[in-house]
């Protein structure tokens, strides 16, 4: 389950989506606020520009009105013209009513030509005005801003106030510069605190999820991080609950097999004992009853088996089983368990081979359980393989590990039950298993030694199982 679990790849995790909204909704905020931040800064300095042209034009206006309105426009331009745009650095411009040009103070080709902007318009019905444009004469934006002139009586004329806005553009996109990259420095900002943000959302909810994928496969020690104070530590503390609640029947199973393990023993021994016995004193012409008591002492002997694996099974299961480590010839005792297995392949009609590289692949490890690995498996193996089969058993090591390889011809596992067939009291579909308890218990003692177990199979091809273990730390003078 744990296996399964991490080959899981979602499409889109929870910390991707904490980090896409926060995202999402920073971006759009900072893209509103930069915007209202170019517009308000583009206001300010074409308001405070707009202001200034205002002052200087109802100024001249004024000059006007109180010192040249008794004379006549086009002979006050002609006259007194110095009037018009004294102490003023913007372009100006003097108009009649109809819009013509009667003055331009720098000189352009503008003057006697009839204009017809926004700003003249709003100045010949008698309103003030203003207008963006890029005039002939310049190659960049000015503001127009235009004022009626007025006599005591009625409005004689225009006068036009232009300045480049040039200077004033180069400063807005300075500071649009200013600002984008501090939106921009926020953003990287807020990316750096999402992920932190998301990462103490998810890290408890990830620490979780491992601890319930050990559970799922069995482990049920292992305890999940209560010290957070918020849903997830009482999700935690609900998870512990469970486990302890788990633990403490799974000791009453382990306790109870034991017990009734042990308690089978005595009856069994005395069974078989007794069957043994009997078939000595039975006289040779009573067939039936040597049969019937050879029956019994090969139950007998059955039963015993399956006592031994429950014992092992609640050894393991309740963690109390300690390895007996010491130097051993992998190669010489491969063989031993061969050749006491071997009789029984013969019996069924299976050729059994051994392979190996070498008659001394040595390994620190505890010797009768790593014979009782190769049991398990060339028994497995036996019980699945027909007459006329083959086993084959390779033995190779490398610098750190040695490994052995049991490969047969049987009638191989279906592949949704490869994953299953190491699982506690799982028989399988076709098994002739006793209790479902071997591959099992197997897998444990492989682990116990630090090692793992591989099975590959087909069905109706065979089966191989690979056991690789770790040689450890070896007294090569041991033999």
């Amino acid at each position: 389950m744990e296996t399964k679990l991490k080959r899981m790849k979602w499409q889109s995790s929870i910390k991707n989506k904490i980090v896409g909204y926060y995202l999402v909704i920073f971006i759009l905020s900072i893209f509103i606020f930069e915007v209202f931040l170019m517009y308000s800064v583009k206001y300010y300095y074409y308001s405070t520009v707009e202001g200034m042209l205002r002052s200087q034009a109802k100024y001249s206006a004024t000059i006007y009105n109180s010192l040249l309105s008794d004379v006549n426009l086009e002979a006050s331009v002609l006259e007194d013209r110095d009037q018009f745009y004294r102490n003023i650095i913007s372009q100006v411009q003097i108009l009649d009513n109809s819009g013509v040009v009667l003055l331009d103070n720098v000189g352009t080709d503008m003057v006697g030509s009839i204009l017809e902007t926004e700003d003249v318009l709003l100045a010949r019905e008698g309103l003030e005005g203003k207008s963006i444009e890029v005039p002939s004469y310049y190659s960049h934006q000015t503001l127009a801003y235009s004022v009626p002139l007025r006599n005591r009586v009625e409005q004689v004329g225009i006068i036009r106030l232009i300045t480049s806005l040039e200077n004033v553009d180069r400063m807005v996109m300075n500071r649009i510069y200013i600002f984008l990259i501090f939106g921009l420095v926020l953003t990287m900002t807020m990316i750096a605190v999402s992920f932190i943000v998301a990462n103490s959302i998810v890290k408890p909810i990830n620490d979780l999820t491992e601890v319930a994928a050990k559970l799922a496969d069995g482990k049920f020690n292992i305890k999940a991080d209560e010290s957070s104070k918020d849903e997830i530590g009482k999700l935690a503390m609900t998870m512990n609950f469970i486990t302890d609640n788990i633990n403490k029947k799974e000791q009453l199973k382990n306790d109870f097999i034991s017990s009734i393990s042990h308690e089978l023993r005595t009856p069994l021994t005395s069974i078989k004992g007794w069957a043994a016995t009997l078939q000595g004193e039975v006289d040779e012409g009573d067939v039936l009853v040597k049969e019937g008591l050879a029956i019994i002492e090969k139950e007998s002997d059955r039963l015993k088996g399956m006592v031994e694996e429950l014992l092992d099974f609640s050894k393991f299961t309740s963690g109390i089983i300690e390895l007996k480590r010491d130097t051993v010839n992998i190669t010489e005792l491969a063989v031993q368990t061969h050749k006491q297995l071997m009789p029984r392949a013969i019996k069924s009609g299976i050729d059994m081979i051994i392979n190996y590289e070498t008659n001394r692949i040595m390994a620190n490890v505890d010797k009768n359980r790593i014979k009782q690995v190769l049991i398990n498996i060339l028994d497995n193996s036996l019980k699945f393989t027909e007459r006329d089969g083959v086993i084959i058993t390779n033995l190779s090591e490398t610098a750190g590990d040695f490994c052995i390889e049991v490969i047969d011809t049987g009638i191989g596992i279906d592949s949704e039950e490869i994953q299953l067939i190491t699982g506690k009291f799982y028989k399988g579909s076709g098994s002739n298993s006793h209790t479902g308890l071997g591959l099992s218990i197997t897998e444990e003692i492989v682990k116990l030694h630090g090692g793992q177990m591989v099975i590959e199979s087909k069905i109706g091809e065979g089966t191989k199982i690979t056991v690789t273990i770790p040689r450890g730390e070896v007294d090569e003078g041991a033999f």
